[in-house]
Parts: C-alpha cells; sequence; structure tokens
C-alpha cells in the first residue's frame, strides 16, 4: 500500500511538474511575442502601426537575414582570396564582384522595405526613420581613406600606420606624409 501511495504521489509530482514548466514555457514564449520588435519601439509605433509594418512586409527579417548571410560569406570568401598567395587576379576580382552584388540585393531589399513601410509612418517618424538612413548614407560618403575631405579621421576608425594624423604628421612610413623634407613645407 505506501509502495502503491508512494507512486502516486511521485507521478503526481512529475505531471505537476511538466505541466508547471509547459505552461511556464508557453507564457514567456506568449511574452516574448508581445515584444515590440527593435524598430517599432525606437519609432514609437502604435500597436496599429507595429501591426501594419508587419503586414506591409513579412519577408523582409527572414530575406533580410538570408541576405545578409549570404554577404557575410561573400566577404569571409573575399578575405581569404586576399590572404591565399596562390590566388589568382580573375578569382579575387571575381569574388569582389560576388561581394558588390550581395551588398547590392541587400541595399535593394532594405530599400524596397523602407519604401513599403513608410506610408505607414506618422510625419514625424518618417523623418526620424529616413534621417537615420540619411545620416548613414552621408557618413558613409564623407570616409575616405586618408581621413575625409578635412584631412580629419573618420571618428572611432584607426586609419593605416603611414596615413597622417589631425595634425599632418606621418605615422610610421618613410617620408612622414606631407611634412617630409621637400614635400609640402616650405
Amino acid at each position: 500500500m505506501l509502495r502503491r501511495t508512494t507512486s502516486l504521489v511521485i507521478g503526481a509530482s512529475v505531471l505537476a511538474g511538466l505541466g508547471a514548466f509547459l505552461f511556464t514555457v508557453s507564457i514567456r514564449g506568449a511574452a516574448l511575442r508581445a515584444q515590440r520588435p527593435p524598430l517599432a519601439r525606437w519609432l514609437g509605433l502604435s500597436a496599429q502601426q507595429a501591426e501594419d509594418v508587419a503586414k506591409a512586409d513579412p519577408a523582409f527579417e527572414k530575406d533580410a537575414e538570408a541576405l545578409k548571410a549570404d554577404l557575410h560569406a561573400s566577404r569571409l570568401k573575399l578575405a581569404s582570396l586576399l590572404e591565399d598567395p596562390d590566388a589568382t587576379s580573375d578569382q579575387i576580382t571575381g569574388q569582389v564582384e560576388t561581394v558588390i552584388a550581395a551588398q547590392d540585393k541587400l541595399t535593394r531589399r532594405v530599400t524596397k522595405h523602407l519604401l513599403a513601410i513608410r506610408p505607414i509612418l506618422a510625419a514625424e517618424q518618417q523623418k526620424q526613420l529616413m534621417g537615420l538612413c540619411a545620416e548613414g548614407v552621408r557618413e558613409a560618403a564623407q570616409w575616405r581613406w586618408r581621413g575625409g575631405a578635412d584631412g580629419g579621421e573618420h571618428p572611432g576608425r584607426r586609419g593605416p600606420p603611414w596615413q597622417e594624423d589631425a595634425g599632418g604628421r606621418g605615422r610610421g612610413r618613410r617620408g612622414g606624409g606631407d611634412n617630409a623634407p621637400g614635400r609640402g613645407q616650405p
């Protein structure tokens, strides 16, 4: 009798534990699904706007992830070819073209998404989102290998050791940049 009671208690405990576990998982899953995506939070989208954005371009997240993975793989292959002393010029050039094509596909897909959701946004939200995009485009356009049009370095990026610093001093390559004797100095 004691053995049967013990078995029933253990069985009931296991079932209760399993039920509690499944209930907790279902609640957490629902809570995670209820969280708004980062873009919706950042723009302050209403629940209706967030739903409309999701409906306007439902395949975007899946498409963008696949395109980013393709671009990443293409860049890694290019890096490997650049480091491979046996890689031919045609292999490297071909892989550069593959990287460019992958970047182009991702850029076009993101643009399609932005244009699909723009009508859903209020004027201030459009201004905020498109302003961020424009800022990224301007930043990319101003970056130069030698530090940009004004000679300053791109924030957060450090150029090669032979690049001049903001004061015009060379950093390690023979000749010392424009301040080397006979180069740009009276």
